[in-house]
């Protein structure tokens, strides 16, 4: 009987569905079978900013205790340079197999904006994973400009002549640039930008009085804070950070400013949806260990774990709220 129903002829429609079905049975068998192999060798997650930072501590954070949980060694690849657009560049052209992530942040979604923007879509580029948590950005002054809080800022920087007040930053189109850029188009005091190399430069530029103002994480700046070195004038988020509650936000001041920073973790656009779903699964069941939470909270991050499509769903929204920013406000991004 089996030999009589072999030899019957097959139309060859029925061949082609046969031959359909067989090719997506052998691609999900493909892709499950490099699912259950994964991860097979040491991985590493690229970060676009100098060690010490809060990005690279969230990213050193992530690496340790999904390295335990996945059995294998995590590296952070630090590439910091050019507001984090260079190590952006690097993750999207990496291999799309789960073994190198990115270390995202706002850049993803506001480099879209820029004069010379990359040559490829940054938010196509990668697959969401899942959001790790949002920082606070703090508004700080050299305690020799003459004001103790955002109202006072305003009042002095209209009576100066337009720029003369400066302000520092880690890089075009980072969160703390738009911070500042976004307080000079609400406020009407025109600041003058200057870009330093990381937080710690900025940080020491504005304590020697180079530039008079800097927008910079909670957590790297309130030790300076503490020993009457920097003056803390204003966060940028909608709400006040735990790490400073006493420390009102600029938008109780300047209703509707807001520049929110978000951190997470994603990998090149291509990855298998069985993989980025495993990674999504093994963030959620790190960020519920205790230590992780404390860590990251002890750098001012709040940590808030998301499906991968709650995380698409923020980057779209970002992406829209950052262009409308940039077309309104008329700030130039080079």
């Amino acid at each position: 009987m089996r030999h009589f129903a072999a030899s019957l002829p097959v139309p060859a429609g029925s061949i082609a569905v046969i031959g359909f079905l067989l090719l997506v049975s052998a691609g999900s068998h493909a892709q499950g079978l490099q699912s259950q192999s994964f991860p097979n060798r040491p991985m590493r997650i690229i970060t676009g900013f100098l060690p010490g930072g809060v990005s690279d501590v969230v990213a050193r954070t992530m690496a340790t205790q999904l390295g335990e949980q996945l059995g294998q060694r995590i590296i952070i690849d630090g590439r910091p340079g050019a507001g984090g657009t260079l190590a952006m560049e690097i993750a999207a052209k990496a291999n799309p197999d789960g073994h190198t992530l990115f270390m995202g942040q706002p850049v993803i979604t506001i480099s879209p904006n820029f004069r010379n923007k990359p040559a490829y879509d940054p938010i196509k580029a990668f697959a969401p994973l899942s959001v790790i948590g949002f920082g606070a950005t703090m508004m700080m002054s050299n305690p020799s400009v003459p004001a103790t809080s955002v109202k006072e800022l305003i009042a002095y920087g209209k009576s100066q002549p337009p720029g003369r007040l400066h302000f520092g930053h880690s890089g075009q189109g980072t969160t703390n640039h738009l911070s500042g850029e976004l307080f000079s188009v609400m406020s009407g005091v025109q600041l003058t930008p200057v870009t330093y190399k990381g937080a710690a430069l900025n940080i020491l530029a504005t304590i020697q009085g180079e530039v008079q103002l800097s927008f910079l994480p909670v957590l790297a700046a309130l030790p300076q804070v503490k020993i009457g070195k920097l003056r803390a004038l204003g966060v940028t988020g909608a709400k006040r950070s735990k790490a400073a509650p006493q420390v009102p936000t600029i938008d109780e001041t300047l209703p509707g400013y807001e520049v929110p920073v978000w951190y997470g973790l994603m990998a090149p656009a291509a990855t298998p949806k069985a993989i980025t779903g495993q990674l999504n699964l093994e963030i959620r069941k790190a960020l519920e260990v205790a230590a992780v939470v404390e860590r990251l909270e002890n750098q001012g991050i709040e940590v808030e774990y998301t499906t991968i499509a709650q995380f698409e769903k923020l980057i779209q929204e970002d992406a829209r709220r950052w262009a409308r920013l940039v077309k309104q406000s008329g700030i130039v991004l080079d």
